[in-house]
């Protein structure tokens, strides 16, 4: 006796379901990635403190001093003479304008207090520093934390 044989199918991959499940998971990728911080060309070295400070409500504009005495305002490279009458200029587009320096641990101090001076000048009473944390501080606190301010006698 024989027998009749079935034509076979060929197997059919639905490819939709595998579409929206990498849908989701592009989705969930996207979702969950930290996004890098913007990071400027320059190193500098930051000192380091022992006792952190509560972290400001909005981020001010950094001013950052290198060793080589090079002084930035954000990541705009700033003419020491300048930078008063650029705060100036800041401060009168934005009366909420703050800013916060950064300097090398080896830069030198004349560079440091030529930006303190500045924005004295510019009517900028408070000027944040920043600094690392010391290597004895229980728990840590991130680089972008202000050191605390020295207090005015």
């Amino acid at each position: 006796m024989q027998f009749t044989r079935k034509p076979r199918r060929s197997p059919v991959l639905n490819i939709i379901p595998m579409i929206d499940v990498l849908v989701v998971l592009l989705i969930f990728y996207i979702a969950t990635t930290v996004f890098k911080k913007t990071e400027h060309n320059f190193h500098i070295s930051i000192p380091k403190y022992s006792k952190p400070a509560a972290a400001p409500d909005v981020a001010p504009t950094i001013i950052y001093v290198t060793k080589d005495n090079k002084i930035y305002l954000g990541d705009q490279l700033v003419d020491p003479d300048l930078l008063t009458d650029l705060l100036k200029s800041k401060i009168a587009a934005d009366s909420s304008f703050k800013v916060a320096m950064k300097a090398d641990g080896d830069a030198p101090f004349s560079a440091v207090t030529k930006v303190m001076d500045s924005a004295r000048q510019a009517g900028i009473t408070d000027l944040p520093t920043y600094a690392s944390p010391a290597d004895n501080t229980p728990g840590g606190v991130d680089s972008s934390t202000p050191a605390p301010a020295p207090s005015n006698p």
